[in-house]
């Protein structure tokens, strides 16, 4: 997934690592509760959020894995800017207390004049035979909620927020 801004990629990386966008992201995507972490580690820079989701949109079959409530955490580990100002992330994640983790790479980089923010994430979910059922809905809500802080993100650069 990505998402393309009229700013640099300077500009683009002090949103989504500033503390406030991401409590505001965390309110934008319904978190009954949150934790951000914005931290400094060598020449990298680690964003971790812990926020505690309601489980209404969670299949049924998924539902006795989760409980009422879901306890997502994700760690943005953003590594030192390169020449042209482009960064990299490695990410990581997971469910707290269930069998679903994520991992992959975030990118920020400039291209013909806007910054684009991208995000592969590989999602898996450990439970035979069902696990491979359950990994879309996890996709789709995931998916959301980078569309919601994307948003939010636009919204932060244009002073719109």
């Amino acid at each position: 997934m990505s998402a393309s801004y009229d700013a640099t990629p300077e500009e683009v990386f002090a949103i989504v690592t500033d503390a406030t966008f991401r409590e505001q992201a965390c309110e934008k995507t319904k978190a009954l509760s949150y934790d951000v972490k914005v931290t400094e580690s060598g020449g990298d820079t680690v964003v971790r959020v812990q926020r505690e989701m309601p489980s209404d949109d969670v299949p049924d079959i998924a539902r006795k894995f989760v409980g009422q409530t879901l306890t997502v955490v994700q760690t943005e580990t953003w590594h030192p800017a390169n020449p042209d100002g482009s960064r990299s992330a490695d990410v990581k994640g997971e469910i707290a207390g269930t069998p679903v983790t994520l991992k992959g790479a975030a990118s920020i980089t400039s291209t013909g004049g806007e910054t684009v923010q991208a995000i592969e994430l590989d999602v898996k979910v450990a439970v035979p035979l069902i696990g491979k059922k359950i990994e879309p809905f996890v996709v789709d809500a995931i998916r959301s909620g980078l569309q919601k802080e994307h948003d939010l993100g636009r919204d932060w650069h244009n002073g719109t927020n």
